[in-house]
């Protein structure tokens, strides 16, 4: 449960309340494992006059009064993590220049500010995690929250030295992760440096191919005895199975035009990096619409009949639904009748299941659609390593992108680019651009 503020009595007071309901069982659909402080959100609207989020970490002193507040609240019995950046930019006082940040800001002046922000926020043994973006916060100016994701260069490389200097502590590294191959990658290199990290966060870019991590248990952990009683989706056909039947239930139990559009946009980018998949989602945005479209154009039936303006019987025939009692005698302004008439504007459609199946085949074919998550990940690879390939040889490349789209990656782009060769096989992504 992260927690943002910068008055210690208020956050004792959240965390207590939190600590309180859950040891009362009152909170069972939110069992939450530990409490985290936000140290890492750049939004004017939280570092600027509220002061804090990212704001806290210029004062390493106050951020550990306000973990041990926390900690106190919840009775000590659930951990206190920190997330937050590599350091800040006051961009009120000297405007934020990429370029001239890569020239003038020392690397090691950066790392000292950052360790002694860890060191002091440890200090009391409260806090051993912390979750950490890799690039510096720009507060103030005219930076945005997308800006502050995609502008201020990452630099992993402070992570994975404070995992090797703080090896008592846990680190998980944040930023940019637009992959599973590269969050492997990550972990991998900082084992190969003599350091160890937590884990990886990823936000985004799960949300925008969640497939493309679905072979996270095989990837990450190597040796571990997968529990054949998951019951893991081996397709993505079988994931559209599933979900398709959950869709259909939940269009049962309430009223397609309101729950449609969610429950299509949760699978809107399980396809993502395929061909056509840009063609997929617009199908699917057509389809998240049909209900709403639909009752309009059954509306504009209704205007259209002798009467319909004046008696809801003449509306509710036109649905083809009997008028209650409480219905009749309101006129075209009764929205009862409008409700009650409104179950005959979908019968005869097909279910939601089978409109995104049947999209699927039309855009992707049976083959992706039975291919394995394993057989998806060693083709993403591929696909990887061929576009170094041809980028090595100065032909344009067509990359797959984290949002399912493609594009194609000019000269001008090459300085956003990283290329890691590990074995004779190529790991890229795209640092930035992406993210």
């Amino acid at each position: 449960l992260q927690l943002g503020g910068n008055d210690a009595s208020q956050l004792h007071t959240a965390a207590k309340i939190y600590h309180e309901c859950s040891s009362q069982g009152k909170t069972t659909s939110l069992q939450y494992t530990s409490l985290n402080l936000n140290c890492g959100c750049p939004s004017p609207a939280v570092s600027g006059k509220k002061c804090f989020g990212a704001a806290l970490m210029k004062d390493p002193t106050h951020v550990a009064s306000l973990v041990r507040a926390i900690h106190d609240g919840a009775e000590g019995s659930m951990p206190v993590s920190v997330k937050c950046r590599i350091g800040l930019h006051d961009a009120d006082a000297t405007p934020f220049s990429r370029q001239i940040y890569e020239e003038t800001k020392s690397s090691q002046k950066e790392f000292d500010q950052l360790r002694k922000f860890v060191e002091t926020v440890a200090s009391d043994g409260i806090v051993t995690d912390f979750q950490i973006h890799a690039r510096i916060a720009v507060l103030g100016g005219t930076f945005s929250p997308a800006d502050n994701r995609k502008i201020p260069p990452l630099r992993y490389n402070h992570v994975q030295r404070l995992a090797r200097e703080f090896p008592e502590l846990n680190f998980v590294l944040n930023g940019g992760i637009h992959s599973l191959a590269q969050a492997n990658a990550e972990l991998e290199a900082a084992q190969s440096e003599g350091g160890r990290l937590a884990g990886v966060m990823v936000g985004r870019a799960f949300v925008a191919d969640p497939w493309g991590f679905a072979t996270a248990d095989e990837v990450l952990y190597k040796d571990v005895v997968l529990d054949d009683n998951q019951q893991r989706p081996p397709n993505r056909r079988e994931v559209l199975e599933v979900y398709g039947r959950h869709a259909d239930d939940e269009e049962r139990r309430a009223d397609p035009i309101e729950v449609r559009r969610p429950l299509v946009t949760a699978c809107a980018h399980l396809f993502a990096g395929e061909e056509n998949s840009r063609k997929f989602r617009m199908e699917l945005d057509e389809i998240a619409g049909r209900p709403e479209k639909l009752e309009k154009e059954a509306k504009a039936q209704v205007w259209s009949l002798p009467g319909a303006a004046t008696t809801s019987s003449s509306l509710a025939s036109a649905f083809s639904v009997a008028p209650s009692s409480a219905a009749m005698g309101g006129g075209w302004d009764d929205l009862q009748a409008m409700d009650e008439a409104r179950p005959a504007w979908d019968e005869g459609q097909p279910q939601l299941s089978e409109l995104m199946m049947d999209a699927a085949r039309r855009h992707f074919g049976e083959e992706v659609l039975d291919r394995s998550r394993m057989e998806s990940y060693d083709k993403r690879i591929s696909d990887e390593e061929e576009s170094w390939r041809r980028r090595a040889t100065g032909v344009p490349v067509l990359s797959l992108s984290a949002g399912g789209g493609s594009s194609i990656i000019g000269d001008d782009e090459s300085d956003t680019i990283e290329k890691k060769v590990s074995g004779g096989v190529v790991d890229g992504w795209f640092k930035e651009g992406l993210n």
